[in-house]
């Protein structure tokens, strides 16, 4: 047998050189040619920033390759890398480095059933191919939940308007079968403008490497099973393999074909042409007698001829005058038939003219109601959209800016870009909204939680510490008692031995602070309790508001008021008062308040 490749340019050269190892000829004829196309920056960042990647062909690969890197983009590590089959997997090692994941069976179908599949709920899915194609693969993902869209990074174009050019000079070449890898391909090859060429290819066998394209060329070309060979895949080595099969099964067939044609054909030639030769001399003598004897009363019957050819004559003269009476009336009713046909034409006409113009009217009605409903729909959905729209943005705004929640705000511009799905024209804004999320996720945290509840425990303990009810003023120091031994200090020792006689019967203590502090009622303690915890609480306020100076003075402002009504000697208060030192030594981290682009794209994009 003898084969046609139609597979693109440069992609058959390796099947030919495998077919040409088993001897088999092989013609690669290209019908399709691959043209990249250029897939926008809003589709790029997507697939890169994507859960996970699925490619559906080498090419797709090749071209999305070019492409990032041409952006100085990459797929992160974090991606999961899904192939179709072996050599696109092939190409993702060489062209981005990664490990894909390949299917058994390499089609689609096979593609969806892998284990890693399964659970996509809320993941985001990107399929990198060629423009058009089946939408199994995306049809089946969305319906577990996953987020998919789409890349197309190349097109399949025929490489001629019609397929009369290839079909001669396979018809040259004695071209026994085809092998077509694409439903395009198929529909190029067929795409024939003359018979001829058509029922030729209706002859042919073909090598296809899916049921898709065997189920395609069955439903639209009327192609048999028996004409139909299905590869176990795309690669060089399958198609080589089932080629080879099929060369080998058709080689049998015919020299069965032949031995039987051998076996058919009879041995004794001699005697047929002897048996032969009698039966014809037999015949010839039958012959001769009975042409003889037509001739002995052809004689006598030619007068009898005469007469009745005669009569036959003047009955068909009669026949005639009356047919051409009776031809000359079913004239005439023609005639009449042909004028009430005119007339009933006319009317038809006219009446047909004045429904077209009724129905034209109809239409008209019709599809300006359609218009005004549709513009009110759309004026009302545009509205709820918008203001859903504008509300998201302002939201990612006050987070970020205000709250300083940065992951909050990401999940709301996340939100946004969702809302954005089903709307045209967005690339802009999306590329906004994605420089958004990127710019918030690089922005550092502040640690402002371990301040804030540092804070908040202080605040528990301030009804826990203890006060000072009292201020109790040292004693003074107590002079000598021992009296003087000196004559000339008998003053003194009259003084001390006077108090040593009191001390008998009588303590008294002196102290240097002649006015003791009264006890602190009730709701002195409460206010002052009250105040300690405002201080901790203005302090909390000012540090999430970044306001470094208020946070300082509210800490000294605790300080001053635990150091003065409070017992630092005991080990809560103590504790509480190092806390609080510690805290004016923090650094305040001040960062900037994010200026978003979301807001100002989604404004020009609604104006």
């Amino acid at each position: 047998m003898k084969f046609a490749i139609t597979r693109p340019q440069g992609k058959g050269d390796a099947l030919a050189t495998e077919l040409a190892k088993l001897n088999v000829s092989a013609l690669c004829t290209p019908v399709l040619t691959l043209n990249a196309v250029q897939a926008s920056p809003q589709q790029l960042l997507s697939a890169c920033d994507a859960d996970i990647l699925i490619f559906i062909s080498q090419d797709a690969v090749m071209n999305f390759a070019q492409q990032i890197q041409a952006d100085g983009l990459s797929v992160p590590s974090t991606c999961q890398v899904f192939a179709v089959g072996t050599q696109t997997a092939d190409a993702v090692k060489s062209h981005l480095s990664r490990h894909a994941k390949v299917p058994e069976r390499h089609d689609s179908e096979g593609l969806v059933a892998l284990t890693a599949l399964q659970s996509v709920q809320d993941l985001q899915v990107v399929l990198v191919k060629g423009r058009g194609g089946r939408t199994h693969i995306a049809k089946a993902l969305k319906s577990r939940g996953a987020k998919v869209s789409t890349c197309n990074v190349y097109e399949r174009l025929a490489a001629q308007s019609h397929a009369d050019d290839w079909l001669d000079l396979w018809r040259g070449s004695k071209i026994d079968g085809i092998v077509i890898t694409s439903n395009a391909a198929v529909d190029a090859i067929f795409n024939a403008q003359q018979a001829a060429n058509q029922a030729w290819l209706q002859t042919r066998m073909f090598v296809v490497v899916s049921e898709r394209t065997a189920q395609h060329l069955k439903i639209q070309y009327k192609i048999t099973n028996t004409q139909i060979v299905v590869s176990q895949g795309a690669s060089t080595e399958a198609l080589t393999q089932t080629i080879g099969d099929l060369n080998s099964q058709q080689g049998s067939a015919m020299t069965e074909k032949q031995q039987e044609t051998s076996a058919s054909i009879p041995s004794n030639e001699p005697q047929q042409v002897e048996t032969y030769a009698k039966n014809n001399t037999a015949k010839l003598s039958k012959t001769a007698v009975l042409a003889l004897l037509v001739a002995l009363t052809g004689v006598g019957a030619a007068g009898v001829v005469y007469v009745y050819h005669q009569q036959q004559v003047s009955q068909q003269s009669g026949q005639i005058a009356q047919l051409t009476a009776q031809n000359g009336q079913l004239q005439s009713q023609v005639n009449a038939t042909q004028a009430a046909l005119n007339d009933i034409q006319k009317q038809w006409q006219a009446q047909q003219k004045t429904m077209a113009e009724q129905l034209q009217q109809q239409q008209q009605q019709v599809q300006q109601t359609l218009q005004h409903t549709l513009s009110q729909a759309r004026q009302q959905v545009g509205g709820a959209v918008s203001s859903e729209l504008r509300a998201l943005a302002r939201y990612a705004e006050f987070k970020a800016a205000s709250e300083r929640d940065y992951l909050g705000a990401v999940i709301v511009l996340k939100r946004l870009n969702e809302a954005l799905s089903e709307e045209l024209a967005t690339d802009p804004l999306k590329l906004a909204i994605n420089q958004d999320i990127a710019m918030l996720r690089a922005l550092p945290k502040p640690s402002t939680e371990a301040v804030y509840m540092e804070l908040a425990g202080l605040i528990a303990q301030v009804d826990k510490l203890p006060l000072k009810t009292i201020d109790k003023p040292k004693e003074r120091a107590v002079e000598s008692a021992e009296l003087s031994r000196d004559i000339s200090d008998w003053k003194a020792n009259l003084v001390r031995s006077w108090n040593n006689i009191k001390a008998d019967f009588l303590t008294i203590r002196q102290h240097d602070k002649p006015v003791i502090d009264p006890l602190l009622d009730a709701q002195e303690q409460q206010l002052i309790r009250a105040q300690l915890r405002s201080y901790l609480q203005q302090a909390q306020t000012a540090f999430l508001d970044n306001q470094a100076s208020i946070f300082d003075q509210a800490l000294s402002g605790a300080q001053v008021t635990l150091t003065s009504y409070y017992r630092t000697d005991e080990s809560a208060s103590n504790t509480v008062l190092e806390q609080i030192q510690m805290l004016q030594r923090t650094e305040h981290l001040v960062v900037k308040a994010p200026q978003l682009a979301t807001p100002k794209a989604l404004k020009e994009w609604l104006q």
